[in-house]
Parts: structure tokens; sequence; C-alpha cells
């Protein structure tokens, strides 16, 4: 390859390579900062100032008599693993012990990790309950390990390298990578990325965009997108290949949180009730019937209904003088006719 055409290309490859992101580290510890148990392979040596033995008191005790616990780090300060079968109970600050004076190396804490399914509008915790698909849900996670997401305490990390994982999985045991805000192929509905990967720095940490997530959204055929059933998150993390060092009951609440799950029901909406029209009672209206005595009238009032009911037909009796007067004349009218 000629000069004029290499020169060009070794400029680029030393661009790319310039714009590489610096692998991330959290394996170098400063002075005097937090680890935790379980933590392998870190570098203490910052601490440790060539120092060979560190030793633990009883936090507010007197360091000028002998340490409750001492250990040999030897020459694996660079690679030092804090066992949690040497640790374990030990937590507080360890110093240098074989050369005075004794400074502080770093300051033990035992992990905590825990992951809840938390209710954004009652702000409780509703793991293992159930809830209407509707309902504001996000997940949390409480820990101290955000304490080595700091640049003082961990000088060589690189925020592109996180150590905490959280998966969702639906019903039928699929992963969900990502949600709908909304029904699929509606302008405003977002697709959102499941926060699966979170960057702690900071305790409590929520899932910023868990309660967009829309479980009753539909398909562009008009079905569901989700079905109801029990979900489960699970939050893992491994800071320091942490997960090692606790294994079956142990890593409950120290590396992993377990299974969490919450059970989503359909929504129960408010129906109107169906009204039947009921049969009433016929309406009564008042009627005045009045009757004459020879001394005075009285009007007297009834409560008669007002169905109609057919009125008989009456005759008034003719005077006596006409029924008289017409006997008289069929008598004569029958005499005439027997003489002829």
């Amino acid at each position: 390859m000629k000069l004029n055409r290499l020169v060009p290309v070794l400029i680029l490859l030393f661009v790319v390579i310039a714009g590489l992101p610096v692998s991330a580290s959290l394996s170098k510890v400063a002075a005097g900062a937090p680890v935790f148990i379980g933590e392998r392979n870190i570098d203490i040596s910052s601490g440790m100032n060539s120092h060979t033995v560190i030793a633990w008191w009883p936090q507010g005790s007197d360091r000028s008599g002998e340490p409750a616990k001492t250990v040999d780090v030897g020459t694996s300060a660079t690679s030092f693993t804090i066992d949690p079968a040497v640790f374990g109970g030990y937590t507080g600050t360890w110093y240098t012990h074989d050369i005075k004076p004794d400074i502080p190396v770093f300051v033990l804490y035992e992990p905590r990790y825990n992951l809840s399914v938390w209710d954004v509008d009652t702000d409780k915790d509703i793991t293992g309950q159930s809830v209407p698909m509707s309902a504001n849900i996000t997940y949390r996670i409480d820990t101290n390990l955000y304490m080595a997401l700091d640049y003082a305490k961990r000088p060589d990390y690189n925020p592109s390298d996180g150590f905490y994982t959280v998966k969702l999985t639906s019903p039928s045991g699929t992963s969900i990578p990502q949600i709908y805000t909304g029904d699929i192929g509606a302008s405003t509905t977002q697709i959102l990325k499941f926060d699966s990967a979170p960057f702690i720095k900071s305790s409590p940490y929520t899932w910023a965009n868990g309660p967009a997530w829309d479980r009753n959204a539909k398909s562009t055929d008009g079905t569901a997108v989700y079905s109801t059933g029990t979900y489960t998150f699970t939050a893992t993390q491994d800071l320091n290949h942490m997960s090692e060092s606790y294994t079956g009951t142990d890593a409950i609440g120290t590396v992993t949180s377990g299974d969490r799950k919450v059970t989503f029901i359909a929504d129960a909406f408010t129906t109107s009730p169906t009204i039947i029209p009921s049969l009433t009672a016929p309406k009564e209206t008042a009627t005045t019937i009045t009757t004459a005595t020879a001394t005075q009238q009285q009007t007297v009032t009834k409560q008669v209904t007002a169905t109609t009911v057919p009125v008989k037909t009456t005759f008034t009796p003719l005077p006596a003088w006409i029924t008289v007067a017409g006997l008289g004349i069929a008598a004569v009218a029958l005499l005439v006719r027997r003489k002829y």
C-alpha cells in the first residue's frame, strides 16, 4: 500500500479507537470508600498504602486495644475478595493494622437489594396482590449498592457499564422488552423500551415510565395487546461478580430480588341500571254525588277510579192519571170493536 493511502487509514483508525468508550471498572476502590461483602477481585491498594494486614473494631470501641478481627491481605491488595465467610457480621470501617498509624482502608456494608411492585396512585407496595388492568404501577428498587456508582469512591468507573438488571415477563412467561402507552397505530401512542438496565445512583429507584404502560391497549384488529393474569418482575445485580459469592437463599435480597408478582384483573366498569317500567295503579279522581232529602241537601265526596264503568239505563215512571186515562181509552176501543 502506498504511503499516501496508508496515512488516511491510520488517521481514521486512530479516530475510531479514540471515540470508543472506555471500559468501565468498578473494581478499583478509593481509600476509605464503601465496599460490599461478596465483591470479588477488587483493588483496595489505595487504602492499604503498602500495608498487608487489616483490622476491625466494633463501632464505638477504643481502637487502642486489640482488634476483634484481623485479616492478612498479603499480596492480594489489587485482587481482593471480600468473602462472606470471613467478613460476614463485621460491617463498618476496616483499618490497616500492621504498621502504625492505623488508617481507614474501606467501609464495609452488607449488600441490600430489594424490588417491589409499586402502586403509584396509593404509593404502596402491591407485590403479590391483584389490581385492575388500568392501575398505575411501576417497579421500585431499594438498595444501598448505589454508593458504588460514585467517581470519588470508584475512580475508574464508566456510566456505560451498569450492574443492575430487571426483567418483566407476561402470564405466558414471555419477556416484555417494550411497552405501549395506548392502542397500536394511534397517533398519540408511544412505544417505550422497558427499563431493564436501570442506572441507580440513589435509593429508592423507580421505573419512570411505568405509569405510562397501558395494559388496556388494543391491536389494530381490536384484540387486546396485554392479557389479564400474573406478571413477574425479577431484579438482579452483579457488582464485581458478587453473584458468585451468594447462592441459594443467601442470594435473595443480596444479588437478586427473587420473583415479584402482580396480577392484573379486568376493570370493573360501572353501568347504569336498566329501568323496567312498572305497572301503576289507576289514578283516582274525586266525584261529587249529591242527594236530596226533605230537610237538607248533603254533598258526599267519594273516591272512584277513572276506569270507565257501563252506565245502566233507567226509566222514570209515568204519572198515575195518565195510566188510568190510557186504560179507559183501551176499554172503550175494545167495546166498539165487539159491537161491530
